[in-house]
């Protein structure tokens, strides 16, 4: 499902820059900013699963151990920052592939542009840290899988 809309929004981004190209009008450019903003959504989505995961792996230590407590994670919480990291993983693959087909059209014009493929190759990198920041969560907030199940 991820890589259908990467692809369809390389898709996009290639037609729309030929358009552009064609009409007279630049390739798009993407701003420094949104390869911040991206990084920084990474950055504060890592930070909201650390609760998540400390949870996780103090979960196994009770298991192997006799110790009896543990603080138990608010499960509203870890459902709002799972549903947060496949939004986040959606989204990060629409940037990744708007940017993909928008280089690619950048790569096979006559003329290239350093400046210009250096923002959108480095917007593409930060929305692949995206994604892969978004997998990862989503991995920390999954329920272990039960072992005495008979399915």
């Amino acid at each position: 499902m991820i890589a259908l809309w990467a692809m369809s929004s390389a898709v996009i981004g290639f037609g729309f820059s030929l358009y552009a190209v064609n009409n007279g009008l630049e390739v798009p450019i993407s701003g420094a900013n949104l390869s911040v903003s991206i990084s920084v959504i990474a950055i504060i989505l890592l930070v909201a699963a650390v609760p998540i995961w400390k949870y996780k792996r103090n979960l196994i230590k009770v298991a192997t151990t006799t110790q009896s407590k543990l603080l138990p994670v608010n499960p509203f919480y870890a459902v709002r920052v799972l549903l947060l990291s496949k939004a986040a993983a959606i989204t990060s693959a629409i940037f990744l592939g708007w940017h993909a087909g928008v280089l690619v059209k950048q790569f096979t014009a006559p003329v290239v542009v350093p400046e210009a493929t250096t923002l959108n190759i480095t917007a593409a990198v930060t929305s692949m840290f995206l994604m892969v920041v978004a997998f990862l969560v989503e991995q920390v907030c999954k329920l272990p899988k039960d072992k005495n199940t008979d399915v």
